[in-house]
């Protein structure tokens, strides 16, 4: 079983597969807990239930077939790695710059100190008020609607450790991408042009397809320190660190691999966090589940904050992931289902009612 969107950000529904047969079974008008519970008092005998981490559905599969092995999709869990790996290095993104001669590895911030804004603030209230309640056993939903916020940012609340985790994921792309263009607003301030907007006009012609605040905040460092803009630096992006990090090795280039053992090399945290990656890997691939616990706690030893966020959710859900980890059950055929799903609903226009909807998922070829 998988959700799928009707309407992306606001109404899903679930769709349920014999794993054995490949069939689509049924297709349910949401993804909470009851509406799955009453399916399955409808239907008994499941014995595996291959799902995703959602809580809704290990709540109502433990409800109603307590006996049935939970298999955690490996594909999820590998996923939720990648992103863990994401905030660890945007975290250390001052390792991500290759030290100069004339530039000092300990000379990383020459400007003031940032001061803590509105933003930050209402940052820290949520995530306080979150984690409040999400650490008392309180579900993702009725966080929600208790806060009046969307599911998805209560999740990425609930998942973070600190405040500023909470806002890695979204921030890192939005900085990867500025920083493609970063070298030709720098020329430009050095030539007298101080103006963001301006700027950011500048760099849409040239293909940048972000805001004008991003460009803004970009320059904030720049404009406090009074200097003249940098030159282009040696540097990766998170997105790319990240991929080296967690790519198969026979995917990396001399060129990228001498890139990685580099970043590694001047900064121990990631050394740690690559050394959990292959771990993962390694256990994955070769089906050895019964090493989670011992990962698990590697992991926690790292320190770093991402990484045991991610170590205390997969405990949460051990016996799950344990025989995702193990058994030869997976999610992969629910996956090609969904993404059918989104061509059906790309042929209507988004346009059919629930009811057409399901008939045509169930129906089509």
């Amino acid at each position: 079983m998988d959700d799928f969107a009707l309407k992306k950000g606001h109404v899903y529904g679930t769709i349920i597969l014999d794993m054995e047969t490949g069939e689509r079974v049924d297709v349910l008008p949401d993804r909470t807990s009851e509406t799955l519970t009453a399916w399955l008092h409808r239907h008994p005998g499941a014995e595996i239930v291959c799902r995703d981490r959602a809580s809704a559905y290990a709540e109502a599969v433990r409800t109603v077939c307590p006996d049935a092995t939970q298999v955690a999709d490996r594909y999820h869990l590998w996923k939720n790695l990648c992103e863990a790996v994401e905030k660890c290095v945007a975290q250390h993104r001052e390792c991500l710059t290759e030290p100069t001669a004339d530039t000092p590895v300990t000379a990383v911030n020459d400007g003031p100190e940032p001061v803590e804004g509105p933003r930050a603030i209402k940052r820290r209230e949520r995530h306080t008020a979150v984690r409040a309640l999400y650490d008392k056993g309180v579900q993702i939903e009725v966080i929600a609607k208790t806060l009046g916020l969307d599911r998805k940012t209560v999740r990425r609340y609930a998942h973070a450790g600190t405040p500023e985790e909470a806002s890695l994921g979204t921030g890192a792309g939005r900085y990867g991408q500025i920083h493609a263009y970063s070298p030709y607003p720098y020329r430009r301030w050095n030539e007298g042009c101080t103006d963001a907007a301006r700027l950011h006009a500048e760099i849409t012609e040239l293909g940048y397809r972000g805001s004008k605040r991003t460009v803004r905040r970009h320059l904030e460092q720049v404009r406090a320190s009074g200097k003249p803009a940098p030159d282009k630096p040696k540097e990766l992006t998170v997105r790319k660190a990240s991929w080296l990090i967690t790519a198969h090795p026979d995917k990396i280039n001399e060129s990228n691999a001498l890139k990685l053992k580099q970043l590694l090399s001047r900064c121990p945290e990631l050394e740690a966090v690559a050394d959990c990656v292959r771990a993962f890997a390694q256990m994955m691939t070769e089906r050895r589940g019964s090493d989670l616990d011992s990962w698990l706690t590697r992991a926690e030893h790292t320190g770093l904050k991402p990484l045991r966020s991610l170590a205390r959710g997969l405990r949460q859900d051990f016996d799950a992931v344990t025989a995702g980890l193990t058994l030869k059950w997976s999610s992969g055929k629910v996956e090609g289902n969904v993404n059918r799903v989104k061509r059906i609903k790309r042929d209507g226009y988004g346009r059919a009612g629930f009811d057409l909807r399901r008939r045509q998922i169930l129906l089509a070829d």
